[in-house]
């Protein structure tokens, strides 16, 4: 019978800086096209997306996610993102492991948002969260575990979810505050995280120089950062370029838009000089199988 591994466990069997790592082996072995990367199905029922994702990283396996985005349950406290990851054998295609998709999303998704800072060479002594959801919570998680991180300042539409949010980041050992604006975080942070379902762009202010803006709203027709601070940015890095092309509601039409694997194979630096860098992630298959396979492999080790 195929193993699941549910949510609490899947958490306990993580050490954070292992699971960047494996996040950027997988993406430079997909630069250096030792991977596959196959177009995903999508579809929108009732409203809400529905996504079919399949990736093959060699050395890892090949990875199936089925995952859904309900931007509604964020009014009814229940999480806007579902789904389940199976990890196959690449040379037989044996079903190996099958594990909570929505907490797998969110840890592969801050995980690269990680690499981000890292090839942006930002700060994160003061975070910035504009939202308050379930990718706010895992990217302050891996954030604690993985960077020096001071100070937090969080804004979010619902005040009961911020307060819980805030709640949550001081248990990770991290000075928070409720911010006034948005402009306030813009202006205190080193880092912001922005993780809405908002339609209309929530960033409209050009941050000061060295701030590094982390957008994973997505796919269409969420927008969160406009198009005059796109514009404005040093640099623009797409967690994988044609995937934030085609599927994110910002318009990045005329951008050049840097594909993290790039940056972490050494064939392009992130040149911000004194200006502010923009990271916009849509999420792809590629991030599913380095966190599927390296889960996988801990609880091997850990069953053996």
């Amino acid at each position: 019978m195929l193993r699941f591994i549910p949510r609490e466990q899947l958490l306990r069997l993580i050490n954070h800086s292992e699971l960047v790592e494996a996040v950027r082996d997988a993406l430079i072995k997909l630069h250096r096209g030792q991977g596959e990367l196959p177009p995903r199905f999508s579809v929108s029922i009732r409203g809400n997306w529905w996504g079919l994702m399949l990736g093959y990283v060699e050395g890892m396996g090949v990875g199936v996610k089925i995952v859904n985005l309900y931007p509604g349950n964020a009014g009814k406290g229940i999480e806007t993102i579902h789904g389940v990851v199976i990890l196959f054998n690449e040379t037989d295609g044996t079903p190996l492991l099958a594990m909570d998709g929505s907490s797998l999303t969110g840890l592969r998704t801050a995980a690269a948002s990680a690499l981000s800072v890292i090839a942006a060479g930002a700060s994160t002594d003061v975070l910035g969260f504009i939202g308050a959801g379930e990718q706010a919570r895992y990217h302050a998680l891996v954030f604690s575990r993985l960077f020096k991180v001071r100070e937090a300042y969080a804004i979010s539409r619902g005040w009961d979810r911020l307060m819980n949010f805030i709640n949550y980041v001081k248990e990770l050992g991290i000075e928070a505050h409720a911010a006034d604006n948005v402009d306030e975080i813009i202006n205190k942070c080193s880092t912001v995280v922005i993780a809405t379902t908002s339609t209309l762009p929530v960033l409209t202010i050009k941050p000061r120089g060295g701030v590094h803006v982390i957008s994973i709203g997505a796919p269409k027709p969420i927008i969160e950062v406009s198009r005059p601070v796109l514009e404005g940015a040093s640099c623009i890095i797409a967690d994988n370029r044609e995937a934030v092309l085609n599927e994110a509601g910002e318009d990045f039409t005329g951008l050049r838009l840097m594909d993290l694997s790039e940056l972490l194979s050494g064939d392009y630096k992130c040149m911000r000089g004194s200006g502010y860098t923009i990271y916009k992630s849509v999420g792809f298959s590629t991030l599913d199988v380095a966190a599927a396979y390296y889960v996988y492999r801990v609880y091997v080790k850990g069953n053996g």
